[in-house]
Order: structure tokens, then C-alpha cells, then sequence
């Protein structure tokens, strides 16, 4: 019994200094009304860091070669679990940069996310963790280079019907430049899903698509940052700010 209270006891403590790290770092680049939602992903906290960029403040999100796997993965990211329900339209928003100096992964291209859109289990359901299955999100946002061009592209479709998974084309970025991204998502397992990406303002959407956009009828979450195949071996940042969300009235 003493034992079991010291494990109790030691994983209060972990949870305890993951929130203050939250609440140190977070309020930067998100609003008072989505902290509750959100938590950083990182290994340690020389993953993250407060950088002035002129008159503002954003976040860097660093990733290495080095570190620790947080939840099975080489990653480092700011999780937001906006919570909605399958029919629903949501606009998501936030501005990002990729520094001069970002090594990607040419010419093998191997997967690496800087926005994904994750299942995660039905509590409400008897859900958990402990044996929810292993899928790839069926939404997210993909780094690729080719011919010397850095890059990101859309990944769409519900993992369970991998057939359903496509990639756009690439829309072609520039290193140390901030942008401003909005991403559309109306949410459903049929064929009337939709997300429409749009860069800058502009009115007309970089990349588009239709059909089935979920894994389950659960909420998703968002998770902004780095993730990548375990095999690449580069030190990254990237730098994040102003995110926002909110529930569109119509679509």
C-alpha cells in the first residue's frame, strides 16, 4: 500500500510541474479562453522557448536527434483538445515560421508534421488510452522538399480506410518568413467533410478537400509544432503565435 501511494504521490508531482510549465509558456501564443484546453508535449523544457520577434512574443518549439519520445514519439508540440461534435464547422488560426536554418529530410521526404488533427478516446464511452487503437490523423499538415524548395502539404482522409488518405501538392514556403495560416474543418465520417487551407488572407484556399475526415465520431484534437519519423536525425525549431479557434455559425 505504501508503495502504491508513493507511485500516486510521485505522478501527482509530474502532473503538477507539466501544468506550471503549461501555464508558463502557453499564455504566449493562446488565448485566456483556450488554456484550459491546451498542454505542451515536450521532452524537457529546453524544448520550448519564449522568443521576441520585434514588437511580439512567440513561441519556439525545438526538436533534436537526442531527446526523449514523449508519447511514443519524436516530438515537441502544443496540444489544444477544442471540444465539438461531428457536423460542426471549426476555424482554426495561427501564424508559424520556419527559420533560415531548417534542415528538412531530401530527398527521402520521410513523414514529418507541423499540424495534425488527432482521434483520441470516448470517456463518456468507457474509453481509454490503455487500449485505444494506433491511427494516423486524418487530417494534417506535412513538410516536404523538393528541388531545393521547402514546402507543406495537406493529408486528408480517415486512417481506418487508407485507401480514403491522400496528400496534396505542396504549396512552396520561404525559410525565416512568418505565415499566416487558417484551416477550415467541417467535421464528419461521411462524404460531406470538408477542409479548405488558406495562407495570408487570402480568400482563395491553397489546398482543399472533401470527404470523410474523421477516425471516430469523437472530438479531435489539435497538436501544432514538430513531429517526425524517428529516423531523422536534424535539430529543428519552429516558431508559433496567435493561435485561435472558434465555431463557425455556418459553413
Amino acid at each position: 500500500m505504501t508503495c502504491l501511494l508513493l507511485i500516486a504521490a510521485i505522478s501527482a508531482c509530474a502532473k503538477a510541474d507539466s501544468r506550471q510549465l503549461d501555464l508558463k509558456y502557453l499564455p504566449t501564443v493562446l488565448p485566456e479562453t483556450l488554456l484550459e484546453y491546451a498542454r505542451l508535449e515536450v521532452a524537457s523544457e529546453k524544448n520550448v522557448a519564449v522568443r521576441t520577434d520585434g514588437p511580439n512574443r512567440c513561441l519556439g518549439l525545438h526538436i533534436s536527434p537526442d531527446q526523449a519520445m514523449v508519447h511514443g514519439g519524436m516530438r515537441a508540440e502544443i496540444s489544444v483538445d477544442f471540444p465539438f461534435v461531428q457536423g460542426d464547422t471549426i476555424r482554426y488560426s495561427w501564424r508559424f515560421m520556419l527559420p533560415e536554418n531548417f534542415i528538412a529530410d531530401p530527398p527521402l521526404n520521410r513523414w514529418w508534421l507541423i499540424g495534425q488533427w488527432h482521434d483520441k478516446p470516448n470517456e463518456k464511452l468507457g474509453e481509454s488510452w490503455k487500449d485505444f487503437p494506433s491511427r494516423s490523423p486524418p487530417v494534417a499538415l506535412k513538410i516536404v522538399e523538393l528541388n531545393g524548395r521547402i514546402g507543406v502539404s495537406l493529408v486528408y482522409g480517415p486512417t481506418d480506410a487508407p485507401q480514403h488518405q491522400r496528400c496534396s501538392e505542396p504549396v512552396f514556403l520561404e525559410r525565416g518568413k512568418w505565415y499566416r495560416i487558417e484551416v477550415s474543418i467541417h467535421w464528419s465520417r461521411g462524404a460531406d467533410g470538408t477542409v479548405s487551407v488558406f495562407l495570408d488572407g487570402n480568400t482563395t484556399a491553397a489546398m482543399n478537400a472533401e470527404g470523410p475526415n474523421m477516425n471516430n465520431d469523437f472530438q479531435h484534437y489539435l497538436k501544432l509544432g514538430l513531429y517526425r519519423h524517428p529516423d531523422i536525425r536534424t535539430d529543428n525549431w519552429i516558431f508559433i503565435d496567435r493561435i485561435e479557434i472558434s465555431k463557425s455559425v455556418t459553413r
